[in-house]
């Protein structure tokens, strides 16, 4: 018993996540910041290694894993070298994470002004194995003011062989007495594209098969941070095998398919509000909820709006086919519309979070979006107007359409002629008041233009 207990303990503590085996170990293998790993391997070779270094950017990015490559490369038995032999016992242990001279502190727990004393005191005894002491503190915006100002003597005169790597997502937390003196690298989401590419290459030496619409969701899900993107991933090996598909991933992450989006989107545009609402309830009945549902709305009507006002560079990460489908579902549709529509839908979505009914607050959103089509269709209007002008002297043969248009000439003469006749015997009527009477007059032939031309 006890050995079986042993060899299941043994299954679980050998297996690795993604997010740790296939972690980038040297700096080449780090992806989409080529502007902060070339800088460094740089100034490695050049001997111009700094004192203290501000990683900063989104979650998940490479920010921790880029400064325990730079501990790598320079306590490497061959180091300080850009490229890490990988093999020594010192990279072995900084990458088990047991090196003696290279410490990960949590800057959320350990935020005090205590600890940041006793870590100034330890960092002036000289390293342990002989090579560069590393402090690489995470989060580094949440130590307290006082902490702060225990670590600006010992940044500005650092021991010998004292390197500070601090790491954050909120570098404006950070103060500008730590951050003059640092050297600051911002590191940048990664691309979708980039992305999708690393984790096919990954996951096929792994036996796991992937398809092009999987990998465009699960990017899409991880908002440019490799970390959920291989969390995802993980959970998705466990959901569906080694075969992942667009509807796995849509089914585990509840993810609305984009074609049910274009579809509600296409019909919102183009003034069919029915179909629209139509297509919103069989999204309710998938499992879909309203919230996920309008906040797929709300990016998909972004992503139109970028395709239909020409600024296509912000979809440039998604997936082929996403784009093929967007710019089919706005071919034709002015980017003013689109424009509206996504502010009704945004404004709604505050609506639903703060409301009692969240969809009538979507579906009234949808229908109220629907009938701005009317309003976009006026380029029709003159032929309108002259069918409302025969419709309103009823002269209905051609041959007295001109008689009627004298008629309505005389008419509007009269209705001149008397407001006149009242301004002169009142002497109160502005200018302003017989604007209006006109503009009430002529407005009121636009009701005579029907909704469905």
């Amino acid at each position: 018993m006890t050995g079986s207990s042993n060899r299941r303990q043994g299954v679980v503590l050998s297996y690795l996540v993604f997010a740790r085996k296939w972690r980038p170990q040297t700096f080449s293998d780090v992806i989409a910041q080529e502007h902060v790993t070339m800088t460094l391997r740089n100034a490695i070779e050049s001997s111009r290694i700094g004192h203290a270094y501000l990683f900063s950017g989104p979650r998940g990015v490479g920010k921790t894993t880029t400064a325990r490559i730079l501990a790598k490369a320079l306590n490497c038995i061959n180091g300080p070298t850009a490229n890490p032999c990988m093999e020594c016992d010192a990279c072995c242990r900084i990458t088990a994470g047991g090196h003696l001279d290279v410490l990960e502190i949590d800057g959320a727990s350990n935020r005090g002004i205590d600890e940041i004393r006793e870590l100034r005191e330890k960092a002036r005894y000289a390293a342990a194995e002989g090579g560069y002491k590393i402090y690489i503190i995470d989060e580094v915006h949440m130590l307290t003011r006082e902490a702060f100002n225990a670590l600006l003597k010992i940044l500005e005169e650092p021991p010998d062989k004292v390197i500070f790597i601090f790491a954050t997502t909120e570098p404006r937390k950070v103060p500008a007495t730590i951050l003059s003196r640092t050297q600051r690298f911002d590191f940048r989401r990664i691309p979708s594209a980039i992305m999708a590419e690393y984790i096919g290459a990954e996951a096929l030496k792994e036996g796991i098969t992937v398809t092009s619409e999987a990998l465009s969701l699960v990017c899409r899900a991880s908002g440019g941070s490799m970390r959920d993107a291989l969390s995802i991933m993980d959970q998705l090996v466990s959901f569906s095998g080694g075969n992942i598909s667009g509807e796995s991933v849509s089914g585990l992450l509840g993810l609305v398919e984009s074609d049910l989006l274009a579809g509600i989107c296409s019909a919102v545009l183009h003034s069919r509000g029915s179909v629209a609402l139509d297509l919103v309830d069989q999204a309710l009945v998938r499992g879909y909820s309203v919230e996920e549902l309008i906040d797929a709305l709300a990016g998909f009507l972004r992503n139109l709006l970028l395709s239909a006002s020409g600024a296509e560079n912000g979809i440039s990460d998604l997936s082929d086919s996403e784009i093929t489908l967007i710019r089919q579902t706005v071919a034709g549709i002015s980017d003013v519309h689109v424009l509206n529509v996504l502010r009704l839908v945004a404004g709604a979505a505050d609506q639903i979070r703060g409301g009692s009914f969240p969809r009538i607050s979507l579906e009234g959103a949808l229908m109220t979006s629907a009938k701005l089509g009317i309003a976009f269709g006026l380029a029709d209007l003159p032929s309108v107007v002259e069918k409302v002008a025969v419709t309103a002297v009823k002269t209905p043969d051609s041959g007295e359409a001109a008689a009627g248009s004298r008629e309505t000439d005389k008419a509007f003469r009269n209705v001149s002629a008397m407001e006149s006749k009242t301004d002169t015997d009142s002497g109160n009527s502005s200018e302003t008041e017989k604007e209006n009477s006109y503009v009430r007059k002529v407005s009121g032939l636009f009701d005579m233009i029907p909704e469905n031309r």
